[in-house]
């Protein structure tokens, strides 16, 4: 990661959540009517896997078909590894993309150069010990995403990181938005919540079953449900 000096969120990247409410984000969507059903069970954002290696991968062009079938309370997050920025731009106009995450080694300077093209851009680290948040403060994003590491994977990995991690970078960084992955579930991300105190919680794998991409409803209902009673104990 880079050691530059620390840098400011963009002009151009100023979204900031309620620090009161933690909003749910399901990733690895990869049906129409899944996306329907969960935007309807109230899901915050749709996280649509544009990872060509993912398990969950989603070919923009399939997404083209329903995505904008989604109601707008529901936000749309293309997730992306090292992809080539006219690729990046492209989708998130032909899908409609609210926020793009940045799942791979990309630079601070390409994060900056989509965001002054008018792009949210989400950067996600993945955590293996404290040094992994060092090189945020060079990154010009208002919303980091932190998850655990796994050597080869990029998401979906199904399993936490210490939480000591985030609540350090909330306190390194609290101009930023934190948004937690790593082994969310319906049965912890309440701790999660109250414990962490992120503005979004992102999960995949936790609520499916058995076929990565293919979410189970009820899990999904769990986990909406369980982070709103996190956050309530807040």
């Amino acid at each position: 990661m880079p050691s530059a000096q620390a840098t400011s969120p963009s002009p151009a990247d100023t979204s900031v959540i309620s620090p009161t409410l933690c909003q749910a984000k399901i990733c690895g969507v990869t049906q129409r009517d899944q996306a329907v059903a969960i935007a309807e069970l109230g899901a915050d954002y749709l996280g649509l896997n544009f990872w060509p290696k993912s398990k969950r991968h989603l070919p923009p062009v399939s997404a083209a078909v329903w995505s904008r079938e989604i109601p707008q309370t529901t936000k749309l997050v293309g997730l992306f590894v090292n992809a080539e920025a006219a690729f990046v731009l492209e989708t998130a106009a032909s899908v409609g993309l609210a926020y793009v995450q940045l799942h791979g080694d990309e630079t601070p300077d390409y994060c900056e150069d989509l965001i002054q093209r008018g792009l949210k851009v989400i950067k996600a680290i993945q955590v293996k010990d404290e040094s992994s948040l060092d090189g945020i403060a060079a990154f010009p994003s208002q919303d980091i995403l932190l998850d655990a590491y796994e050597p080869g994977m990029r998401g979906g990995i199904g399993h936490t990181f210490p939480w000591r991690l985030a609540r350090e970078f909330t306190q390194r960084y609290p101009e930023r938005n934190l948004w937690l992955a790593g082994g969310l579930t319906p049965e912890n991300v309440a701790e999660a919540v109250a414990g962490v105190h992120p503005m979004v919680v992102d999960v995949a794998s936790g609520v499916e079953d058995a076929t990565p991409g293919v979410k189970s409803l009820e899990k999904v209902r769990r986990f909406i449900e369980a982070t709103r009673s996190g956050a309530v104990a807040n």
